[in-house]
């Protein structure tokens, strides 16, 4: 073999190694973590299953008012969503919801709110509140309000209990 041609042969070795070896090496099959949770955009409701809250896209909506997305929270879970283990926590009575920027308030005389801030019913009512007051908010520009901006009291006629923010009853 001439020196040229040992000189081309190593050079094709050591480029050809270069190219192969490129630092990854081969592993088994690698399973992901649980997806994210939180705060994501569009409207969203809150429901329970066995580790917690859980948000559920409702993109068509037609969601116009606080009351309307309180009437959608008390239908419940649509039927794949209940396959999948989610139920509704809250039961509704009177509902009024009044807003002012990136407050809301839900009175609902008789009703039963708990002030341990980690009931899954409060959780519910103040991320879907929380949600849909950003939602609404996003329509006009000079308005919008984030959701984790967003503070909710609730009312039952004899207490108030919070201002909460949904990041309180998510878990994190």
């Amino acid at each position: 073999m001439t020196p040229v041609r040992a000189a081309a042969l190593a050079l094709t070795l050591l480029l050809a190694a270069a190219l192969t070896a490129c630092g990854v090496r081969p592993t088994g099959v690698v399973t992901g973590a649980d997806p994210a949770t939180g705060l994501t955009r569009g409207l969203r409701l809150y429901f329970v299953d066995g580790t917690g809250l859980r948000g559920v896209s409702r993109p068509d909506s037609g969601l116009r008012d606080l009351p309307g997305v309180i009437k959608m929270l008390g239908t419940g879970p649509n039927r794949t969503e209940r396959e999948s283990g989610l139920t509704n926590l809250v039961e509704l009575g009177e509902i009024d919801v009044t807003a002012r920027g990136n407050r809301v308030t839900y009175r609902s005389p008789g009703a039963f709110f708990d002030s341990d801030r980690d009931r899954l019913p409060n959780g519910q009512l103040v991320c879907t509140l929380a949600r849909a007051q950003s939602y609404l908010s996003s329509k006009d520009e000079d308005r919008r309000i984030r959701p984790d901006d967003v503070q909710v009291t609730l009312d039952n006629g004899e207490r108030r209990f919070g201002p909460y923010r949904c990041s309180q009853f998510l878990d994190g």
